[in-house]
């Protein structure tokens, strides 16, 4: 495809418009105001700043996102932690049993970005970062979904960056025993369920209607973090929130995504159409990111104490 077609992350353009001279001023102080903070992202994440969630949620400008996200993720403290450095996972010689299995992912991961096709130089970078995860968390070893997240992470960054954001998100996030053990994801789903019910009742009462449970549509949003089905300036701005609020912002997104697609899916008349609706992954290619963070963060008011008095409940029912 033409390169004129494409974005800068590889991907075929979308209608974006062109920001305006007085927009990219506005952008520019941003960025300044951004330069400003970061020596205090640490102290500020301690103190749950109210002024660092705001600016995440106004998301961060592209040119200065990848002095953001280290700080946020804590990549330095990674980097101390870790018992091997990503050169002497890249340089050893011990054999992966799961480097099939990635090869075949990698020639998976956004078969439409030019960027990632198979042999280029970003396709190797992926096999790389996905085999020295595989190496560090032998329990895990590799977990399918995985490359959509990195994948994602390399248009951005050089792949030892990417190595180290994964790593947080194993370690720090607690992603980890989600991709060790897939079933630890049914207390997300309960909650998730939950959840629906309390925002969207009539959405929640066809989903009863058809069978349908959060497993069914959530699973790759949880396990991906939404990087295969949001379009890349969405997942983005999802993530820059993530970084700071952990968790809540994937049930704020799933649950935006639901009341984004509401009205069509209840009109279906049959489970599979309305699973058709939630996997559909170009709905949102020309949807404003700004409205869809604005309904994620405004309309679905929760606390974490209140995902742990769902995450008790589920352990609850599970010993009965």
């Amino acid at each position: 495809m033409n390169p004129e077609n494409r974005d800068h992350y590889g991907f075929p353009k979308q209608n974006t418009q062109i920001p305006s001279k007085e927009e990219m001023l506005k952008i520019n102080a941003r960025i300044e105001k951004w330069r400003k903070m970061i020596p205090k992202i640490p102290q500020l994440m301690a103190n749950n700043d109210s002024k660092l969630k705001s600016r995440l949620r106004k998301g961060i400008p592209e040119g200065i996102r990848m002095l953001i996200w280290p700080c946020l993720a804590e990549i330095d403290q990674m980097k101390i932690q870790a018992k091997r450095t990503y050169k002497e996972l890249v340089e050893s010689q011990e054999i992966s049993p799961h480097d099939s299995q990635i090869t075949l992912d990698v020639m998976r991961t956004f078969q439409t970005n030019d960027l990632i096709k198979m042999d280029t130089i970003t396709s190797q970078s992926l096999f790389t970062v996905l085999r020295a995860i595989s190496l560090t968390f032998q329990d895990m070893g590799y977990c399918q979904g995985l490359n959509y997240l990195a994948g994602s992470f390399l248009l951005l960054m050089n792949d030892e960056l990417v190595y180290w954001h994964l790593y947080s998100l194993l370690t720090k996030y607690g992603c980890l025993d989600t991709y060790i053990n897939p079933t630890n994801t049914l207390k997300y789903f309960y909650a998730l369920d939950l959840l629906v019910k309390q925002f969207l009742p009539d959405l929640h009462a066809k989903f009863t209607k058809f069978n349908i449970v959060p497993f069914y549509y959530a699973a790759e949003w949880f396990i991906t973090l939404f990087s295969s089905i949001l379009p890349m300036q969405i997942f983005l701005r999802v993530t820059d929130i993530f970084w700071h609020e952990h968790h809540k912002t994937t049930f704020r997104a799933s649950l935006a995504i639901l009341k984004i697609r509401k009205e069509e899916i209840l009109t279906t008349k049959t489970m599979e159409q309305a699973i058709t609706i939630l996997k559909d992954q170009k709905f949102f290619n020309n949807y404003d990111p700004d409205k869809f963070i604005k309904i994620a963060m405004k309309d679905f008011i929760f606390s974490k104490k209140d995902l742990r008095k769902y995450y008790d409940q589920f352990a609850a029912s599970q010993k009965k």
